[in-house]
């Protein structure tokens, strides 16, 4: 009886980690640092993706994000939009973004803009954390659909919005200063791998 039971349980490690048959899987092994500035001097966040598995309709990262700094960071999800003068948003949080090539939206005839567009993670493994203590670290997974993500682009991973601790946005309302929502990104891209 134990040694079924030593068995069962090789057998539902095996599965756990087990690549899916038809999965490209891209070594990244990025790592990536990002300074800021804050009261008390300086700091950094360390980015990290292991990997990228891909399959014929879906995606899963191993992502990891490190508080180099002394300080408590904060970290969100929701509507960006880069640029106040023109009509152009995205949802910043775990996913696949990538950058797009829009015609129009300036002064300059036959110019225009590139814009971020993303596809949320519709998996992300544990919760990705809204605060960070100083010198902590959290990694998981972040997973979803590739319906949305377009072919033969540059893609990169995204983490969300970094509320900067060193710069604020003041409401004409009167409502009061927050800290300035930062996308955070990889710098790295990757392309999907072309299926035969």
């Amino acid at each position: 009886m134990k040694l079924f039971a030593a068995a069962a349980l090789v057998v539902a490690v095996a599965l756990v980690g087990a690549v899916k048959a038809d999965a490209v899987v891209i070594q990244t092994k990025w790592n990536e640092r990002v300074d800021f500035k804050h009261k008390n001097g300086t700091g950094f966040l360390r980015l990290y993706v292991r990997s990228i598995e891909v399959t014929r309709t879906s995606w899963k990262t191993a992502v990891g994000v490190t508080n180099g700094s002394g300080i408590e960071l904060r970290f969100a999800s929701g509507l960006d939009q880069p640029d106040p003068n023109l009509p152009f948003t995205y949802w910043a949080s775990p996913g696949i973004w990538w950058s797009q090539y829009v015609k129009g939206g300036t002064w300059q005839p036959g110019a225009g803009s590139s814009i971020t567009r993303s596809a949320r993670a519709g998996g992300v493994r544990p919760a990705f954390p809204t605060r960070l203590a100083p010198r902590k670290s959290w990694f998981g997974t972040f997973s979803g659909s590739l319906a949305r993500v377009p072919k033969g682009r540059l893609l990169r991973i995204g983490f969300g919005l970094f509320l900067d601790p060193a710069l604020y946005e003041c409401a004409d309302l009167g409502t009061g200063c927050v800290h300035k929502r930062v996308p955070l990104s990889t710098t790295h891209q990757f392309r999907l791998p072309t299926r035969r």
